[in-house]
């Protein structure tokens, strides 16, 4: 979750509302196993074997852990998210830690992890948090970053109480400036990797 609201607003009526309510749930679990094998078997592709080691920033709940454990058992997961009732529900069974994106330096991760994901977060952070959190992130990157950003014109379901949303050109600068190169689909690798993808690979 994101960091531009207070932690204690990321409560369980909150989870219980947008991941598991018929009706508001952001997707259901069929659509975020689709998600995570997609993310995870394209990270493998860029890195050549099996993802070993995964940071998801922003996490809440860390459903993802759970999925990624049975598409690959031996994965090492840290989860991060400031909300201090996902983190004292799931922490400790799921490898959660209490922070936000631009926290990560002071945290207890690793310095590098295959994968990075920013799932369901990054539309929250304001501006300036979006720019830094971008750096922190870039950072922790040894594989390959999913990003998931909408920018304005998208469509979107779920909850959108964010701070307006910047074009897709100011999103990439950004990122670019954070030294992020798009593979497309939301998926990014850092510049120092670029030779490992094929220049028709890159997004942009």
């Amino acid at each position: 979750m994101g960091d531009s609201l207070s932690p204690r607003q990321y409560d369980r009526a909150y989870f219980d509302k947008w991941y598991r309510h018929p009706t508001h749930r952001v997707k259901s679990a069929t659509e975020l196993a689709r998600q995570v094998q997609f993310v995870v078997h394209t990270a493998e592709w860029v890195l050549g074997r099996n993802v070993r080691t995964v940071l998801d920033v922003g996490c809440g709940e860390g459903n993802w852990q759970p999925v990624l454990k049975k598409l690959r058992p031996a994965i090492e997961y840290d989860g991060v998210d400031p909300s201090a009732y996902a983190v004292e529900r799931f922490g400790a069974r799921r490898g959660l830690q209490q922070g936000g994106i631009e926290e990560l330096d002071g945290l207890e991760l690793r310095n590098q992890y295959d994968l990075v994901v920013c799932c369901g977060m990054l539309n929250y952070l304001s501006a300036p948090q979006f720019r830094r959190g971008a750096v922190q992130v870039a950072r922790r990157v040894g594989g390959v970053a999913y990003l998931e950003i909408f920018a304005k014109g998208d469509a979107f379901e779920g909850d959108t109480d964010w701070p307006p949303l910047k074009s897709a050109e100011w999103y990439r600068k950004v990122l670019s400036d954070s030294a992020l190169l798009s593979v497309g689909m939301q998926c990014y690798v850092t510049k120092a990797r670029q030779s490992t993808v094929a220049r028709m690979e890159r997004g942009w």
